[in-house]
């Protein structure tokens, strides 16, 4: 038989299979489309035209992660006018940083090492304190320049996690609130100072908080975790019981959370200040890697002055599109570059 009449008798039993189990073969097909394009219109999000955010990831295997340098990039101008920046996040080659209070917000265009734009929120709030922030999923509507960035307000009377709209308005950028998230606790319990990290993967928040009402390190101070599903922007308001939470666990406590982020199920998150040992031996600067999956924590620098030669105080870390790892220091106001190897 030649392969032109072989190819005919294939095509005529393919035919015969699919008269037969046309049913069959349409759902096979069907049913997983519908759940793949499902899980998005479900929840109001389409993924077209960059109208949904997957978050950015470490292109390296977190169990053999390590860190090699911190190296100074450039110095923060022109905002002598606000000398304390907190919580940092990026998207696309924009680097946006919080101020403490929420005063205002700085737009660093990474590409152009250039500030973009900032923001004066004319912010009042002094309970604010913009410790981590990260993007979420979702524009706010398709012609948005960035998703919904969410900050987490690490303070003893604000226990929220905040959603804002950060959008071009009239040749400027304006920032409104959208949605608010507020940790709640039972009488008998409480989580201080606590900060919140997404994954993108899992669409869950992770809150971070301590057991004792300081976050200095000490044996019987834990820092304790609480996970919960990232809920729909479009809920103005939510609370987010730790009775409620999907998981929870304890890990030894570290000095003065500052930022993180999550990838690939791994938190990266810097703590501590900028002494060193010889003056203050608990507030070195310091860098852990948490297996979120196993609840341990697989990598520890507990003195990066020593090891990378920056006594800086980290205020926050986060990894960009580019696959690079950056940090402000809140000290000398410089962006640094986290290195890393797999190796």
């Amino acid at each position: 038989m030649s392969n032109k009449e072989k190819f005919k008798a294939f095509l005529k039993k393919l035919g015969y299979f699919f008269s037969r189990y046309h049913v069959i073969v349409i759902l096979t097909i069907l049913i997983p489309s519908l759940i793949y394009t499902g899980r998005f219109l479900f929840k109001g999000r389409v993924h077209y035209n960059n109208l949904y955010f997957f978050g950015n990831e470490l292109p390296v295997e977190d169990s053999s992660f390590k860190l090699t340098g911190i190296n100074p990039l450039f110095k923060l101008m022109d905002v002598s006018y606000v000398t304390n920046y907190q919580g940092a996040a990026c998207y696309d080659n924009y680097y946006v940083l919080c101020s403490n209070n929420f005063d205002a917000l700085l737009i660093y265009d990474m590409n152009r090492n250039k500030v973009e734009h900032t923001i004066i929120t004319n912010q009042t709030n002094t309970d604010y304190h913009c410790n981590t922030c990260w993007f979420g999923y979702d524009f706010y509507v398709s012609t948005d320049k960035f998703p919904i960035l969410y900050i987490s307000m690490e303070n003893a009377p604000v226990h929220a996690t905040i959603g804002f709209r950060l959008y071009e308005k009239a040749g400027s950028y304006v920032i409104e609130e959208v949605t608010r998230l507020t940790l709640t606790f039972p009488p008998e319990k409480k989580v201080y100072y606590p900060n919140s990290y997404f994954d993108y993967e899992s669409g869950l928040i992770y809150y971070s908080g301590y057991t004792k009402n300081s976050y200095m390190k000490s044996d019987d101070n834990k820092l304790v975790y609480y996970t919960f599903p990232l809920p729909d922007y479009r809920e103005k308001d939510v609370e987010l019981n730790i009775d409620d939470a999907m998981d929870t666990f304890e890990l030894p406590s570290e000095t003065a959370t500052q930022g993180g982020f999550i990838s690939h199920s791994h938190l990266y998150q810097t703590f501590s200040f900028h002494y060193k040992p010889e003056v203050h031996p608990d507030k070195t600067p310091r860098m852990r890697v948490v297996d979120l999956e196993n609840k341990t924590i697989i990598k520890e620098y507990l003195d990066l002055g020593k090891e990378f030669g920056q006594y800086d105080e980290f205020e926050n870390i986060t990894i960009c599109n580019n696959g690079k790892m950056y940090g402000h220091g809140n000290i000398g106001l410089k962006v640094y570059e986290f290195t890393y190897t797999d190796k």
